[in-house]
């Protein structure tokens, strides 16, 4: 999937300028990054009273998963697909956002489309029946037209729900900069992004973190102390790619069972 990528499309912008990075934090660096965090940031305006909300997520593979091995070999340029909603249990008004996600390095290029509960169904029947949604969604010049013209060229389909709960910050000056603290991380094959989450099992410790940083544009310095305070270590982690190896090990372990 490195040929064509977002960035590249014809009609889309070729600008690739949001940094992304991510570590794995314990609760107690938490706990004191968070302190730090409050005096520079404020809570996402989205957040719930617990300064949190739940994040659910169906990624879309290729039949021979090569989005998960383009991901595990740090392949320069990517693009991920992805449908997203917000809350446990889903209220009909929550809209459904359509992402396309393409990568270059450490920077990023995501174009997104939220879509209403039923625009969304009508996708999903789309895919399963291996044909086009309606055609008013195709008329959006950007998201849902490259979404469908990248899940059709790679032949991608929905391949694992993932969920978890997000503490999120922001701040605003010159760019945008957020800060999200991601557990209670779960991942199922049951693929219903709108309906009750069924056989999921936690990817995290007790008490672990991922830690993302999301700049559009160049670092804050007062960002650079605070991973420097804390000795962070970024490392290339993918949510998807745990739980693609969780269920590998899962399905090994029930053949052998079986055997």
């Amino acid at each position: 999937m490195t040929s064509n990528s977002v960035a590249s499309h014809p009609g889309q912008t070729a600008m690739l300028d949001r940094l992304e990075v991510k570590y794995f934090v314990d609760r107690t660096t938490r706990t004191a990054l968070t302190r730090d965090l409050s005096a520079f940031m404020r809570p996402d305006t989205h957040a719930g009273n617990d300064g949190s909300y739940v994040v659910r997520s169906l990624y879309f593979d290729t039949p021979h998963y090569q989005a998960y091995h383009e991901k595990l070999s740090g392949a320069a340029t990517r693009n991920k697909l992805r449908a997203r909603t917000y809350g446990e249990a889903a209220d009909p008004n929550t809209p459904v956002r359509m992402e396309v996600k393409g990568r270059f390095l450490s920077y990023i290029k995501k174009l997104t489309k939220d879509l209403s509960q039923d625009e969304y169904r009508a996708v999903e029947t789309a895919l399963r029946r291996r044909n086009l949604p309606p055609e008013y969604l195709l008329q959006d010049k950007s998201t849902i037209k490259e979404f469908f013209r990248l899940q059709r060229q790679y032949n991608m389909e929905p391949k694992i729900l993932i969920q978890y709960r997000r503490q999120a910050f922001e701040r605003m000056e010159i760019n945008r900069t957020r800060v999200n603290f991601d557990d209670e991380l779960l991942a199922t094959r049951n693929l219903d992004l709108l309906g009750p989450l069924r056989g999921a099992r936690r990817m995290l410790r007790y008490g672990s973190a991922i830690l993302e940083i999301k700049v559009d544009g160049y670092l804050p310095q007062w960002l650079h102390m605070l991973i420097a305070k804390y000795d962070l270590q970024a490392q290339a982690i993918s949510k998807y790619c745990y739980a693609v190896r969780s269920e590998a090990r899962l399905s090994a372990s029930g053949r052998a069972d079986d055997e």
